[in-house]
């Protein structure tokens, strides 16, 4: 079993999303859901930091929602987003590879949160 936060910053127009252990195809769904649902009340260029530091891999019909969520914030106008990342290789990796081209967007990799949001901060500012 795994969990999901997702929350919004509306004075920085910024996503987190943060997912942790193994998401079943029901956790998937309803975090793509919030995340699409969410992205809809930030401003277009919006930037997300998504923390997958204990996200594992899962199966590919929650993989299928991953894509869709990806979908979902390129629909709603993500600018960039800044992944803190996983301490499975093979759940950063299997991550990555969903919705690949779904992916219009930069994505920088951080080991913090700290660090992401200086990093899209920055982005923002140069």
């Amino acid at each position: 079993m795994g969990d999901w936060d997702v929350r919004i910053d509306e004075s920085k127009n910024r996503l987190y999303l943060t997912l942790d252990g193994q998401l079943s195809v029901a956790e998937a769904e309803a975090a793509a859901d919030e995340v699409i649902e969410k992205t809809g009340r930030l401003e277009p260029g919006f930037d997300e930091v998504n923390d997958m530091r204990t996200f594992k891999t899962t199966d590919e019909a929650a993989l299928e929602h991953i894509e869709r969520g990806k979908r979902g914030i390129v629909e709603n106008g993500v600018a960039a987003v800044c992944r803190v990342v996983s301490e499975s290789v093979t759940g950063q990796m299997q991550f990555d590879r969903a919705g690949e081209g779904e992916e219009e967007y930069p994505v920088a990799k951080a080991d913090s949160v700290e660090e992401a949001e200086k990093l899209l901060d920055s982005r923002r500012s140069g």
